[in-house]
């Protein structure tokens, strides 16, 4: 019985995610971010990925690689990302562009930092992943 349950759990989650819109998919990124899963988080890829921070560019090309130090990040006051606006700018069943805006808040609830974002999502078999990342202001997830 438990193995019918555990299948039909995982049934639920992969069909949940490859059904999913790109909103409801950058929703989920960040419920992972914020959990401070970095397993989970890493899954949100698509390798190579290209990130456009501040005017710096990156190509990062290994899934072992952390995209987040949660540990660094909590050092500048984070203890959670709100979500202020995604926008679907451009969709097909391939791709789709997604601006994003988020403030990052602290212990008291309190914003202190605030970014827009573009994603450059791709579908995959296992549903929407990011592909590229481009912040015109700098930006940390405490890798640098």
């Amino acid at each position: 019985m438990r193995s019918l349950i555990a299948i039909a759990a995982l049934v639920a989650s992969v069909s949940v995610s490859a059904g999913e819109t790109p909103t409801q998919f950058m929703k989920r990124y960040v419920g992972y971010f914020n959990a401070e899963d970095l397993e989970l988080y890493q899954t949100t890829f698509e390798f190579p990925v290209v990130r456009f921070t501040g005017g710096v560019l990156e190509v990062l090309v290994d899934p072992a690689v952390p995209m987040a130090n949660f540990e660094n990040i909590k050092k500048t006051g984070w203890v959670a990302s709100r979500i202020d606006s995604i926008n679907v700018l451009s969709e097909s069943s391939e791709a789709a562009l997604v601006e994003f805006s988020f403030s990052r808040m602290d212990v008291r609830g309190n914003a202190f930092f605030d970014s827009t974002g573009h994603y450059g999502l791709v579908s995959t078999d296992d549903g929407w992943k990011i592909q590229s990342m481009f912040f015109v202001n700098p930006i940390t997830v405490g890798t640098d």
